[in-house]
Parts: C-alpha cells; structure tokens; sequence
C-alpha cells in the first residue's frame, strides 16, 4: 500500500531537521521498524539504549503510517534498523535520507535470500513484489542479527559485552532451529492453510507448504476459494490460521465447509523465538 501523506511527511521531516529533540533519559536512542527487530535489537545491546518502535503491537505494518511524535523519536535516535522491504519503510528511509543524513539506517535485509511473492504462494495465483516477512525464519535472524550487531559493534566498539551477547543469541538461534527441525521431522502435517502470506520463508526452510486465502490484500475470489477448500480436503487439514492483525470472520466460511477450527497466530510478536516454535508446532501437530 502507497503512504497517502508522503508531502506531509515530507514537510515535517525537514521541520524536524531544523531542530533538535530533546532526549527523554540519558541513554542513546535507536529506533526500530517492528518489534523482532527491537527484540533483536535488546537482545544484543541489553539495556544501552532507548529503542523506540514505529509499528506498535496489534498495528499491520503494510498500512502503517507513523505518527509525528515517533518521526520525531526517530530523528533523535543514532539509528533505524528496518526490514527495508516495507512499504512504509521505503518512504520513511527515502525522507530520511533527504532531510536527516545524519541517522544511519541499517538494512536487517541485507545478505538474505529473498522471496518473490509469486513464488510464496503454491499456485495459487500470482502476486507481485519481495516477500517482507524475513524474521519467520531463524536462518534470517541469524543474519539480521550479524548485520544488527556489525552495526552496533562499529558505532560503539568498546561495548565487548555486545559481542558476548550476540554470540548468545546466535546460540538460542541454532537451538531454536534444531528444535524446529524436530518437530517437522516428527510432526502430522506439513502443508498449513493460512488467511494472509506471512510464513513463507518458514515453509522454504523447513520443507512446509504454506497455502494462503488472500494475497495482494485483495478478498479471494470464488475459485480461490475453492482451491483453498479442496487442499484443506486433500490434506485433512484440521486447522486455519489467521493474523491477529485480521478478521476471524474472513475466514469463518470456509473453516465452517471444511470443519476446521480458526487459530489465531501473531507472526509480529516481539519473543521471535518462542513464537516460531509455537507457531511450528500448531502447524505440524
């Protein structure tokens, strides 16, 4: 979705790069895009720093649209660390660059192996553009994390407890993997039907086939539908997942035809970790 206030931001981002905020603690200030990027981010700094958030818990980061007072709380920070696939990250990151040289934006995409859209969605008709959602894989974390580290290692090289921590993380990473890996290998199901795309890296890198209801964030039509209906047969799917961020009752017809029952799932919840594991297991048992 295209930000419909790109002159207002525009407008006050210059204003903004006239002045200097005040900061609200004596400590430094980064921003982060979505919160498994603050996590990442506390993750590995501890405590150092104010880490502001744009999109706030139970927002849908593709129609987000953040607010004055945390374009205000970004340019203050030191730094902004994104998905850089975004919609709203684009156009923030393009402002910033023209009116706030001075905050560094780190790209956590950098080095992954992107998916096209069209290649997330099983057949089921073809959608456009980068799937953004690169955190629903630990293999993604782990280089996000190596890029949110080097970044952070590099502004302040005398924090070695930054790298002690990042070591850890990487640790719970590979353990989380292994614990994933498991439970696929021991799991019932493989294939999961869910409203909006938002595990595909997930299913890439655990031999998973993720079927999605809408794409594009257009309504399925009729034939999509049915092909959802008839996979959900074919399989003996018992389960459709659905984001917090939507309506259940999108979903509820055909979760009726097929007598599955809806599970609500929050693939932008800020524990990354434990909520992959959970989410893998709801998909496989």
């Amino acid at each position: 979705m295209k930000r419909r206030h790109t002159t207002l931001l525009s407008g006050l981002l210059i204003l903004l790069a006239g002045c200097t905020p005040q900061p609200v603690s004596d400590r430094p200030a980064v921003t982060a895009s979505i919160l498994p990027i603050r996590f990442l981010t506390e993750q590995i700094a501890g405590q150092d720093f104010d880490i502001n958030l744009l999109v706030p818990p139970g927002a849908s980061p593709e129609t987000y649209e953040p607010t004055p007072k945390q374009m205000q709380q970004a340019a203050a920070s030191s730094m902004l660390f994104t998905t850089g696939l975004i919609d709203f990250e684009k156009q923030m990151v393009s402002d910033v660059s023209k009116n706030m040289p001075g905050l560094q934006v780190v790209d956590l995409s950098q080095g992954i192996e992107l998916i096209e859209a069209e290649h997330s969605h099983t057949g089921h008709g073809h959608a456009h553009g980068t799937d953004p959602h690169i955190w629903t894989s630990p293999h993604n974390l782990k280089i996000m994390a190596g890029t949110l580290y080097h970044a952070l290692s590099t502004a302040y090289p005398d924090s070695t407890k930054y790298t002690e921590n990042y070591q850890a993380l990487i640790e719970r990473l590979d353990t989380l993997d292994r614990q994933l890996r498991q439970l696929v290998a021991t799991g019932t199901h493989h294939t999961f039907i869910i409203y909006h795309p938002a595990l595909a890296y997930l299913a890439r890198d655990y031999g998973l086939t993720q079927i999605p209801i809408e794409w594009e964030g257009k309504e399925p039509s009729a034939e999509q539908i049915r092909r959802v209906v008839d996979a959900a047969r074919s399989d003996r799917l018992r389960r459709i997942f659905y984001q917090a961020q939507f309506s259940q009752a999108a979903i509820a017809a055909i979760a009726r035809e097929v007598d599955a029952e809806t599970v609500a799932i929050d693939p932008l919840a800020e524990n990354v970790i434990d909520n992959l594991k959970q989410i893998t297991q709801q998909i496989t048992e």
